[in-house]
């Protein structure tokens, strides 16, 4: 039986609830447009259910709504701030006789709350459940949820379905080459779901993925969505000679340990590394303990100008990762923050909230002592979503608009410019 497949993506955060997300500053144009990608995790799964159909199509709610009803399943993946937009379109679609499977983080998280919008669900990594669910399906034995235990190896991993997602002006194109962090912040979601070890695909993917990109796209921009990306040095060296043979343009997430690997630092650049984001999530010593129990955060702070200043003056955007909100912040934080972006000249930043998402340490923590919203259009990263020790919410939110204009003013970003200028 040929089975019509609809892989739909959800609206993304810039459709989200806080009034705090404002489009009209640069900071937050240079986020959009960098999180202008496909949804990396339906084109995987619709590169798995190419197995039993050649019918899928790929729907983006940020560019169009759904233009016909005629398919036989819809696959979603939420986020957790995306969940009940999911729920909203699986229940209208349910009516209608579709049948709406979902997975992904929040899915995993609370799966039985996403049941009851679902026909069946996913929970944790799908490349080892999916082939037993394809199995059900063409036997008409659906089960209600399919459980990856283990961590699944990665080279099982299919080349994402990249070519459905052609059809959108996407700013940037995301690749997906490890999962898993030795880090394990208390807030992080992924680190919850990928786990400690670091799982990576062979080099033969590598180069799969990254030459049916430069073949559908004239001039992609690579967004490599890996937690850390360099943090082997023996991999990164085999990626960086496919990126410089490719002559491709890339972007992505690392640690501060970076800076000191030198062999690898003159390599970036050269290689087509424009920016690299690097989680410096805190100035506070005490609240770099807290939420990284490893202590490889804290260890690192008092090394954060020394490493902005050493991978900037290799030609390189740092963006600096912050996260506002944590228990020891007070309103002398926001000051030393903006005095820390204006000393470095540091790229850009990408200052939010702490978010204290369904599974991860910090929501069961903060659980303990008070009551969180269930709404989870809140959980977007902009939104205070508990009480603080040092300051209430409204002088929170009042000193984080202060902040973020001022980051975004002529000055600073004169300032940064100058500065590149001259490197």
């Amino acid at each position: 039986m040929m089975y019509k497949i609809l892989l739909l993506a959800l609206p993304s955060l810039s459709s989200c609830s806080s009034s705090l997300y404002d489009l009209t500053l640069y900071e937050f144009k240079s986020r959009n447009r960098l999180w202008s990608t496909p949804q990396l995790g339906l084109l995987t799964i619709g590169s798995m259910l190419s197995k039993i159909s050649h019918n899928i199509d790929y729907v983006d709610l940020n560019y169009e709504e759904i233009a016909s009803y005629n398919v036989d399943f819809v696959f979603m993946s939420p986020t957790t701030s995306q969940a009940l937009t999911a729920y909203d379109y699986a229940n209208k679609l349910r009516r209608r006789g579709i049948k709406v499977f979902m997975g992904g983080s929040h899915v995993s998280m609370l799966p039985n709350e996403a049941l009851a919008h679902a026909d069946a669900i996913f929970i944790g990594e799908a490349e080892d459940s999916m082939e037993s669910f394809m199995h059900d399906l063409t036997t008409n034995s659906i089960q209600s949820m399919y459980v990856s235990t283990a961590k699944p190896d990665l080279k099982k991993s299919p080349v994402p379905m990249y070519e459905l997602a052609r059809k959108y002006p996407y700013k940037s194109v995301p690749v997906q080459l490890s999962r898993g962090c030795p880090h394990q912040c208390n807030f992080c979601l992924s680190s919850t779901i990928y786990g400690k070890m670091i799982r990576r695909k062979d080099m033969a993917q590598v180069r799969d993925e990254l030459t049916v990109i430069k073949k559908l796209w004239k001039n992609p921009f690579i967004f490599f969505t890996d937690d850390n990306f360099l943090v082997s040095q023996h991999d990164s060296h085999q990626v960086l000679d496919i990126l410089e043979e490719l002559k491709l343009e890339w972007y992505a997430f690392t640690d501060i340990s970076i800076y000191r690997k030198q062999d690898l630092l003159h390599r970036l650049a050269p290689s087509g590394c424009r920016k690299l984001l690097i989680g410096f999530e805190s100035l506070n010593d005490k609240n770099l303990i807290e939420l990284n129990s490893s202590g490889f955060k804290a260890s690192k702070r008092l090394e954060y100008k020394k490493a902005i200043h050493t991978i900037q003056q290799h030609k390189i955007g740092v963006i600096g990762s912050f996260v506002l909100g944590l228990h020891e912040d007070n309103e002398r934080t926001f000051d030393d923050l903006y005095e820390f972006i204006i000393d470095t000249c540091i790229y850009g930043t990408n200052i939010t909230i702490a978010t204290p998402f369904p599974g991860t340490r910090f929501y069961n923590n903060l659980k303990k002592n008070q009551t969180l919203s269930s709404t989870w259009s809140d959980y977007d990263g902009f939104s205070l979503l508990y009480d603080l020790p040092h300051m209430t919410k409204k002088v929170f939110l009042q000193k984080y608009v202060e902040l973020i204009h001022k980051i975004n003013s002529k000055e600073r970003l004169n300032r940064v410019i100058n500065y590149f200028k001259k490197l």
